[in-house]
């Protein structure tokens, strides 16, 4: 029985269903509440940072009460992970675009807290006056916030969207995505009888293209407000498109 440490959104759990679909051996959901999940009104980087809901599953690895733990690989920081722990495979990549719901025009608000985002929203819509507003919350809550009116707009991952079979009208952003987005990522301890089985459902390719991306986060000791944001694409070449602001 292999014991798969999850965050309890209903993305959170429904990336844990994927992966449970994918190994080759009975397993076991097994709920952990990070710092980011108890204090859903509170910006990240107050709380830790994009690391924040990583932390907590890497605890409970370290500790043995899980045997892979599984991530959005885009809340991933890039710094070098525990030497005990390692991204032992991750899952072939669904969408990494960011996609735009509601409706943009002169002095609207859009809601997103991603400095990535903010940084291209804010040359895309150059010539508008919009108020790019903070937000915070899962995907039903973004939602709820925009149906409310508290924004005209608000950018979501597609991959999100596809993960929980939300069918709403939507554009898609001409917009670099963030390292690693729309891929799931299974983390284990090193040499561990779960680091084999995970290691039997890894895409390969795209853990080469997101390996590369990483690199780039790790290399300009990229944080969750730092402005940079990359996608690798192809094969034999492999191409990086990336984008930085200072």
């Amino acid at each position: 029985m292999i014991r798969v440490g999850v965050r309890g959104s209903k993305l959170a759990l429904a990336y844990a269903d994927c992966v449970c679909k994918k190994l080759s051996c009975d397993t076991e959901i097994v709920v952990i509440k990070s710092a980011g999940d108890l204090n859903p009104d509170v910006p990240i980087h107050e709380i830790g940072g994009k690391g924040v809901f990583c932390n907590a599953l890497e605890q409970e690895l370290l500790n043995d009460t899980i045997d892979v733990a599984v991530h959005s690989l885009k809340d991933m920081p890039g710094d070098v992970e525990h030497p005990l722990l390692e991204i032992s495979a991750v899952l072939e990549r669904n969408s990494p675009y960011d996609v735009l719901l509601g409706n943009v025009f002169d002095g609207c608000v859009l809601g997103t807290s991603s400095p990535r985002r903010k940084a291209q929203l804010e040359e895309l819509y150059s010539d508008l006056n919009v108020v790019i507003k903070p937000i915070r919350g899962n995907i039903d809550t973004r939602l709820e916030k925009l149906d409310n009116g508290e924004y005209d707009a608000i950018i979501l991952a597609q991959a999100g969207l596809h993960a929980l079979g939300i069918d709403r009208n939507y554009i898609k952003l001409p917009i670099v995505p963030a390292v690693g987005q729309g891929t799931i990522a299974l983390q284990t301890v090193k040499n561990s009888e779960a680091s084999m089985i995970a290691k039997q459902v890894n895409h390969e390719l795209t853990y080469r293209q997101t390996q590369l991306e990483r690199a780039l986060l790790k290399g300009i000791n990229g944080n969750c407000t730092t402005k940079v944001a990359a996608y690798a694409s192809g094969d034999n070449p492999i191409k990086l498109e990336a984008v930085y602001y200072d």
